[in-house]
């Protein structure tokens, strides 16, 4: 597990450390840096100038993390030739799905590993073993009780999609257009659990997106089991960024990773919150 991440001047990032839980959850106004944290919490190759502290590349701008067993990995930008390719053997998947990928065709052939917008969900679900799909299923009717089945139907030479078979009439499928939008994102993180192979870090840019607050907390605790190991064969660490108050209902204050600017300099802060909601809420997330 990966315990903390240091930034130096990347992007509004001059100059923080981040703790990190099993799951934690950035929280903050729109343009606090909860997406610049997603994206160093990967191993990077490349920088571009846009990703230097006010575009100023004569800065040394390094990226540093911290493991559980004491071990850092840090990668000092430009990378030289000389600089590992391994990020202690750990591996990162990056989703902010968007619901137009999701509901897309899905071009034929085994996948195992959801792509970052979620545009081969079909295909990803068409290659889980017979005992997992029924998995899924089984858990999508269970949340939404108007589905009694999925299934997929080709739509060309090389592409097919998902269809969902209506409870009360058998012979009636909604294809993935005529769905809710929340079927879809359920689907996404329905499959989660049997990706192979699991990744080490798993990071989401506002999993709210088009759930009801019932649904939402039913996604978190999937999510936290996910974390702990219960899902799979070994934990996978959850980090997620976020608008959502109704979502932080269901994270305790130990988790949360409150995001704010500097007003002196623009500069990214991070504070740990010790209470929970309603105390600090109205208080800590400022527009900007």
């Amino acid at each position: 597990m990966i315990r903390s991440v240091h930034f130096e001047n990347f992007r509004c990032l001059k100059n923080v450390e981040l703790m990190l839980q099993p799951l934690t959850v950035l929280v903050g106004a729109s343009a606090s840096g909860k997406t610049s944290v997603l994206d160093g919490m990967q191993y990077r190759l490349a920088c571009e100038p846009s990703d230097y502290w006010r575009m100023d590349t004569t800065l040394r701008m390094s990226l540093q993390w911290t493991f559980d067993d004491g071990k850092q990995v840090r990668r000092v930008f430009p990378l030289s030739a000389f600089d590992s390719m391994s990020l202690h053997g750990h591996s990162v998947q990056s989703l902010a799905l968007d619901i137009g990928a999701l509901r897309n065709d899905s071009p034929m052939g085994r996948v195992t590993m959801l792509s970052p917008s979620g545009e081969n969900l079909a295909s990803v679900f068409s290659s889980l073993t017979p005992t997992q799909r029924e998995t899924v299923v089984s858990q999508l009717c269970l949340l939404v009780p108007s589905l009694q089945n999925v299934g997929l139907h080709q739509t060309g030479p090389r592409t097919h999609q998902l269809r969902f078979q209506d409870r009360w009439q058998p012979d009636l499928w909604f294809t993935p257009w005529q769905v809710a939008e929340s079927v879809m994102y359920l689907m996404a993180f329905l499959v989660l659990p049997y990706q192979s192979p699991l990744p080490d870090v798993l990071t989401l840019d506002e999993p709210e997106r088009g759930l009801h607050s019932r649904l939402l907390r039913q996604v978190i605790g999937m999510l936290r089991r996910l974390s702990s190991g219960a899902l799979g064969a070994r934990p996978v660490q959850v980090v997620i960024a976020t608008h959502s108050f109704d979502l932080l209902e269901h994270i305790p204050p130990n988790d949360l990773r409150l995001m704010s600017r500097s007003l002196e300099d623009g500069s990214v802060q991070v504070s740990y919150p010790k209470q929970h909601l309603p105390e600090w809420k109205t208080r800590s997330i400022e527009p900007l």
